[in-house]
């Protein structure tokens, strides 16, 4: 297809640098100099508003989704702009002929068909940079991108794409911007024509209608006019004539309708492949849809996601279209890959490590570091991983292998990571041919101390020997050394090398002979250390503390270097310390199979070491030493220190109990189970990810405290440099029951993927609404992924339907459950609420636990918007269990979407949670000074939250860490009803009101007055505190007045509150502490049978004379020997001691005695339940005591036989004279005890008066005890009776008590037919009956 002359043309240009165009137009113009056209100066509206373009070989990239396919290149301009576009720099022309004949066959005027002819490649920028290469005028004067009358490449691809079977170039009657001859295009007659080779168009047999039956019908449905003309080289020319819109759409049909299908080829860089595709294929469907061209990208590719950008990994789009769609979605292509591929990241894996120092310290590398376009990191290199490089021979040009795990990155601008990857690889090539190689042997110890943290750097070790230093691996007990460099200064850096190692200072340690005596051998006790302090990483702490090396070794011989000769010293006495506090005793292997190895590791160490104190010691992978249990201590494992002293015989008494402990806990652990077994299983390799699947869902589905099988997959595992392709089996290992039923399900499920294989052919595809594709694909795939993992089939989506290839019953299972999706989506409602931002942190939860019960209570999806600050909103708080906010939600709106069921009950409870936030979202703010807010919590937050519990608001304190205004005040938040929130600042703003007038005030009271002002469990204190107007809340009083603690310095009293109570406790603490200043202390003696005297029941006694005489008195205790025994001290006044010790010395004086003999049976009698004792000491201050002897039991007293049996009441009558012998009587003696015999009563008084007093009132008593031996019990027929025997004011019963000398006891509550009383001698209580019977026969 061919093409005309163009501004931007890629046509061949002649010598004197003029496009064929340019001169043509220069010929026109020199013929029509003779004949000059004047119009009218006035802007023409239609190309005002519809500039013709001039013709151009591209497309423009336009962002609009409705363009057509318009020609680009520069607008053309009217001939009167055009003459007044500045004068451009063109070379010296000579005059052109007026009338030349026109050479239709020059290649120049008139292009030949196809592309254009090779020319020389012009220098082009690398692909995709951000920075364009320089461009200036070339010879012919072209610029911009054009050289040789070239156009730029195209900006995509290093490839070259695939092309297309000729080109299509649009051309219009707007004149060339380059020509000196002005054109003007009338109003509506704009004209645009198209060239298509026959190769590009549909062949006419294989047309739905004839040509020119498809340009009628273009030319009734479209404004403009369209002819097909024959051109030349047998080209077909479509011309359009009418408005600008109207011609451009009418050709693009044209195009659609007649040409065939074209393919075009893009390569892109691999990482912008996502960005082509979009979200779910977003991009790159609306490419397609808005260019009509089909464009390619393989799905599986499409859903890959690249981390880094690698220069040379390109993917290819197919774009499958007409020529103007296929050069639409191109250009829309390379716009998206152009946004994205101003940057570049690479790794350079095909570097060896080796030459890393070398490139690190090269200038030209720190040229290109200071550019501002690229990042580079290179890695140090000084330690070889799998085996050191081999030393060549004769100090030839060493060869090194690159390391793909360690490559050199390199970041930035395109352009520039291009330049830098060639200045590298350059370097590397001389580099190869410059290194060499030498290899020697130094002690181990010494290694660090040559390269690395305590020795030089490998930078300084570079600069000053030329050479690098590779040392092995922390973990090889290899000495060699490797240096690299020029053979020329190989020498020197050998030497420099040698100058580091011997300037080390070494000191041994034998560790074996510290325990020579070991039950188990010095050799294996040193092991045990050396294992236990290796896995304690104790070594490591010992060479930071000393700045040193240690080197241990298995035998006990230890290394020891450090630069410092007294630093290797130290090194050496700490660990010999070290080694002395572990003796054999603290250590007990126990032999265990390795299976348990990793449970103990995971779940019972950590239990062993918190209950019995020892550490478990478990053996590397692949060493058969057995488990060792170290005893340390039950402190917790991060802050034990280990031990450096030799322990005690009942430390190592300790040890022993608890290591058998732990001994017994594992064996029991692991007994009682079935025998370690191994199995193996062969599986093909290709199964064994699944393999490894299904054996995850088995050990799942074990109950708790099993241990699950080990599984080892392709064999037995092998050293790094061994390890070669994977064997098609499987190793299980553990309890034989276990591995029996997991080798049985592996077999089944191993035969079931065998079986699945033969049916991976089959296929099934359904209908699957388009408008559920995201849902079906998820967040990058996941959704669709785990269906496939799920399923075990392949599952792929497009426009509307479904298929998915597996085996027939897992295709059929995951179609199932496709379907069943798509009818729940099916049932799917949205509902959007209109809630205010402010509510929706609470509506949310903390960390989203409020939303997250509303979707998986109703299995719907609540999405909030998101704030601007994320920071600070609580809906990022939720995790990836809150749905993120959609791009076109509004910050007000709250959407709900799942099955229309949940979705109404979850749009429902949710406005009740608004309404109920509503009404508990009541505000305010206090200010209290920032140090009160401790004791506005309380402590252990008790005070704060008793003050929510009181008034049921929210209430926010601030932390220490927030900010807090100028002044020193904070400002706490409430947030609840608004009764709530009121009484919650009433409540706050008092106490912070008190808190303001709060003053503190220091006492200083030696400490020997604190126990006194504190008083009797704080009662001193109380009474101190509610004297002075303090509160009688007991739990305030501690926080008012503080006392120094007892391991605190000082004697400060702290007194804190409001000023006048604070100053009058200070005055009652001063006046108390002023009174004991001015106490005086006396002794009196008083033997230690008389101190019970001064005590009392209880204390009562002591309490009554302190207070009664305002002293302190204090009585030896009963463990007290020798004088002090007797000595009672008194503390006080002068005046108020010597009151008190008279009074004391009169109490406890030896009293006045005299001994009554009280028989037995009679003693309960007299003592009247101790109401006897109390009037004697009361009356005449005589006690009674009986010579130790015991008193005799107390018998039980009578009681109304009737009580006990559950008789009935009398029967009441009408019949007065019935009622009168219808009573119940019965009589009890009272000395029917089978006491016998006297017991002394020792009468003791201050008195021969007062004894004898009591005396005589002591034989009253027992007189009156032997006449009163009986006691009756009568009750009356009718409970109203009663009355009747007391009479008015007792004046009855008085009358009956002196008559018959008995005592009678009326019972209170007469309705429940209690009996009364009669005691007295048996004629006296029988008379009292008969007197009360007739009292009530006069009165019935």
């Amino acid at each position: 297809m061919a093409t005309e002359p163009s501004t931007n043309g890629s046509s061949a240009t002649a010598g004197d640098g003029m496009s064929a165009a340019e001169r043509l137009m220069q010929q026109h113009a020199a013929d029509d100099e003779a004949h000059k056209v004047t119009i009218e100066d006035v802007p023409d509206e239609e190309f005002t508003l519809h500039p013709p373009p001039s013709g151009a070989a591209s497309l423009p990239i336009s962002n609009d989704p409705s363009r057509v396919a318009t020609p680009s290149g520069e607008q053309g301009l009217s001939g009167k702009a055009a003459g007044k576009q500045p004068m451009r720099d063109e070379p010296q022309q000579a005059p052109a002929p007026k009338k030349p004949a026109i050479d239709t066959q020059s290649e120049d005027a008139f292009p030949a068909l196809g592309g254009p002819k090779a020319q020389p490649a012009a220098a082009a920028p690398t692909p995709w940079s951000r920075k364009p290469a320089a461009v200036g005028k070339a010879a012919n004067g072209m610029s911009n991108g054009m050289a040789n009358g070239s156009a730029a490449p195209s900006n995509v691809s290093p490839r070259t794409s695939t092309p297309m079977s000729g080109i299509m170039t649009p051309s219009s009657t707007a004149p060339s911007q380059r020509g000196p001859t002005p054109q003007m295009t009338m109003p509506g007659r704009y004209s645009e024509q198209i060239q298509l080779h026959p190769s590009m168009m549909t062949p006419r047999n294989q047309l739905k209608k004839p040509v020119n039956d498809i340009l009628r019908d273009i030319n009734k449905r479209s404004k403009a006019n369209v002819e097909m003309k024959a051109g030349p080289g047998g080209v077909v020319v479509f011309e359009g004539t009418g408005p600008v819109d109207a011609v451009r759409v009418a050709l693009k049909e044209v195009a659609t309708q007649l040409c065939s299908k074209q393919n075009l080829q893009v390569p892109v860089p691999a990482s912008v492949r996502g960005k082509i595709v979009g979200k779910q294929g977003a991009t790159i469907q609306a490419i397609s849809k808005k260019t009509g061209a089909r464009i390619n990208i393989s799905k599986q590719e499409a859903a890959e996601i690249l981390e880094d950008d690698e220069m040379d990994t390109t993917v290819d789009v197919t774009i499958e279209g007409d020529p103007f769609a296929v050069q639409m979605a191109r250009q829309d292509i390379e716009r998206i890959v152009n946004e994205h591929t101003s940057s570049v990241n690479t790794r350079l894996k095909h570097i060896p490590p080796e030459y890393y120092p070398f490139l690190n310290a090269h200038p030209r590398t720190n040229a290109l570091r200071e550019s501002r376009d690229l990042k580079m990191q290179i890695p140090q290199y000084h330690t070889w991983e799998d085996q050191p490089p081999q030393a060549p021979a004769n100090r030839q040009p060493a060869s090194f292998n690159p390391q793909a795990g360690m490559p050199i990155q390199l970041s930035g601008d395109r352009q520039a990571v291009a330049d830098a990857r060639a200045e590298i690889e350059r370097q590397m090539q001389d580099l190869q041919r410059q290194l060499t190689l030498e290899q020697m042997a130094i002690e181990r110890g010494r290694h660090q101390f040559i390269v690395g943290n305590m020795g030089t750097s490998l930078n300084d070790f570079l600069a000053e020997t030329g050479c690098s230093v590779i040392m092995p691996p922390p973990g090889d007990d290899s000495e060699t050394l490797t240096i690299v460099g020029p053979p020329e200064r190989i020498e020197e850096g050998m030497n420099k090398i040698m100058d580091l190692a011997s300037s080390m200072s070494m000191a041994s340690a034998d560790i074996a002979k510290q325990h020579a005596n070991a039950p188990r051998g010095a050799q294996a006790h040193a092991r045990d250390i050396t294992r236990y302090l290796q896995q304690r990483q104790a070594i490591e702490e010992l060479e930071r503390m000393h700045n040193a090396r240690i080197v241990p070794d298995s035998t006990g011989a230890w290394q020891i270097y450090a630069r410092d000769g007294k630093n290797a010293m130290k090194a050496r006495s700490d660990v010999m310390n070290l080694i002395s506090g572990h003796p054999p005793t603290r250590f007990h292997p126990v032999e265990v199979d390795p299976f348990y190895h990793e449970h103990l590791r995971q779940q019972a160490a950590s239990n062993i070491r918190q209950q019995h104190g020892v550490r478990v010691i478990l053996p590397e992978e692949g060493d058969d030493a057995p488990v060792l249990l170290v005893f340390e201590d039950r402190t917790p494992s991060p802050e034990y220190q280990l031990p450096r002293r030799q322990p005690s015989a009942q430390d190592t008494q300790a040890f022993q109990q608890a290591l058998q402990q732990a001994q017994q806990e594992i064996l029991g652990m692991i007994s009682g189970r079935e025998q370690i077994v191994n199995r193996e299983v062969e599986a093909p390799v290709k199964f064994h990810d699944k393999i490894r699947r299904h054996v995850d869902r088995h050990h799942s589905s074990l109950p708790e405290g099993s241990i699950p099988a080990q599984v080892m997959y392709g064999g037995p595992r092998q050293p790094q440099q061994q390890r070669r392709a994977p064997a098609p089996n499987v190793n299980l290992r553990g309890p034989q029951n276990e591995v029996d039923a997991l080798m049985q399900s592996l077999l089944a499920f191993i035969e079931q993927e065998k079986q699945d294989e033969l049916e991976r052919g089959y296929t099934t595809s359904f209908d699957f609404p388009q408008k559920f594709a995201n849902h079906l694909v998820g967040r990058r795939g996941e959704n669709i992924n785990r269906l496939r993992e799920e399923f075990d089939v392949d599952i792929q989506i497009n426009e509307g339907k479904c298929e998915v290839k597996g085996p027939e019953a897992k295709a059929n299972a995951c179609k199932k459950h496709i379907l069943d999706m798509a009818k729940k989506l099916e049932d799917e409602a949205e509902h959007h609420l209109n809630i205010p931002p402010q509510f929706h942190r609470d509506l949310i939860g903390h960390q989203g636990t409020q939303v997250n019960r509303l979707q998986d209570r109703y299995g719907v999806r609540v999405n909030f918007p998101r704030s601007r600050d994320a920071a600070h909103d609580d809906a990022s708080e939720a995790g990836e269990n809150v749905p993120a906010r959609r791009n076109n939600q509004q910050p007000h709106e709250v959407i709900i979407k799942g099955p229309s069921r949940g979705a109404d009950a979850c749009r429902e409870e949710l406005l009740s949670l608004l309404q109920y936030v509503k009404d508990n979202s009541f505000t305010a703010t206090v200010m209290v000074a920032q140090n009160q807010l401790p004791s506005l919590i309380g402590a252990g937050g008790k005070e704060m939250e008793n003050l929510r519990l009181e008034t049921g608001a929210q209430i926010d304190v601030p932390n220490a860490r927030e900010a807090m205004s100028p002044g020193g005040r904070a400002e706490i938040k409430i947030k609840g009803s608004k009764k709530a929130v009121e009484e919650a600042k009433r409540l706050i703003e008092e106490k912070a009101k008190i808190f303001d007038n709060t003053v503190t005030r220091n006492l200083e009271v030696e400490r020997r007055f604190h126990r006194l002002i504190i008083g009797a469990q704080g009662s001193n204190l109380r009474n101190i505190i509610t004297q002075a107007g303090g509160p009688d809340d007991t739990r305030l009083h501690n926080r008012m007045i503080r006392f120094p603690k007892t391991d605190a310095e000082g004697n400060a009293i702290r007194v804190e509150g409001q000023k006048p109570v604070v100053d009058k406790i200070c005055g009652a603490i001063e006046a108390l502490v002023q009174e004991q200043e001015s106490q005086t202390t006396d002794i009196a003696e008083v033997k230690p049978d008389k101190h019970r005297l001064l005590i009392g029941r209880g204390g009562e006694t002591r309490r009554q004379l302190e207070q009664q005489f305002g002293v302190t008195i204090n009585v030896p205790r009963q463990t007290e020997t020798g004088p002090q025994r007797s000595q009672v001290r008194i503390a006080g006044r002068p005046e108020n001691v010597e009151k008190a010790k008279s009074h004391i010395l009169d109490l406890t004086k030896d009293q006045e005695g005299e001994t009554v003999q009280v028989p037995r049976r009679l003693h309960h009698s007299i003592a009247d339940n101790g109401q006897f004792f109390r009037r004697l000491r009361n009356d005449h201050r005589v006690t009674v005591d009986h010579a130790g002897q015991r008193p005799p039991p107390k018998p039980s007293a009578p009681t109304p036989s009737r009580s006990g049996a559950g008789d009935a009441m009398p029967l009441i009558t009408d019949d007065p004279s019935a009622n009168a012998n219808n009573h119940v009587w019965e009589l009890h003696s009272l000395h029917s005890s089978s006491e016998s015999g006297e017991i002394p009563w020792v009468l003791s008084g201050p008195s021969s008066d007062a004894v004898a007093a009591a005396q005589s009132r002591l034989e009253t008593a027992i007189k009156e005890a032997e006449t009163q031996d009986s006691i009756g019990f009568l009750i009356l027929p009718d409970p109203r009776a009663y009355r009747h025997v007391v009479g008015p004011k007792g004046s009855e019963i008085m009358r009956i008590r002196e008559v018959t000398g008995t005592r009678i006891q009326v019972p209170r509550d007469q309705t429940r037919g209690e009996a009364i009383e009669i005691l007295g001698s048996r004629e006296g209580v029988e008379g009292a009956r008969d007197v009360i019977l007739e009292v009530v026969g006069n009165n019935s």
